[in-house]
């Protein structure tokens, strides 16, 4: 398994260098914290994670949709533990249900093998056209939206 980079879109870029690589059928994400992600306790901050776990989570109910857009819809993000400088995370998620339309996720947060956070939401596929389109997106395979 070899990590690809998949933070071309622009938001993707303010989050840092996000890596996925695919175990068997699921994807898995990492990043390091770095210091534009530290709240003022020189901790990863809790606004960082939650979009970490927002754009995982949505990566891979892109991918259960056969690469097709989706938008969240909610999530529930969980605090367990604290992330530092340098610190390598994975992230873990997981397709619970998946419907016609609607992906139910959950994702698990680690560092050091250790759950740092976990999430849960759900994602709605976008049937409406895109500035980029799939096309043009599955021909240049950066592997996110």
């Amino acid at each position: 398994m070899s990590w690809k980079s998949i933070s071309n879109s622009n938001y993707s870029v303010l989050l840092g260098n996000l890596l996925m690589q695919m175990d068997g059928n699921n994807p898995v994400f990492k990043t390091i914290v770095l210091d534009k992600h530290l709240n003022s306790a020189n901790y990863a901050h809790g606004g960082f994670l939650m979009s970490l776990l927002d754009n995982t989570m949505g990566n891979a109910s892109y991918l259960a949709f056969e690469k097709n857009p989706c938008v969240t819809i909610s999530m529930t993000t969980h605090f367990i533990k604290a992330a530092s400088n340098g610190d390598e995370l994975i992230i873990k998620p997981i397709v619970e249900k998946k419907t016609n339309s609607l992906c139910f996720m959950k994702a698990e947060v680690l560092c050091n093998n250790q759950i740092i956070a976990s999430g849960n939401g759900i994602w709605k596929v976008m049937n409406k056209k895109l500035p980029k389109s799939v096309s043009q997106k599955l021909k240049d395979d950066d592997g996110g939206w």
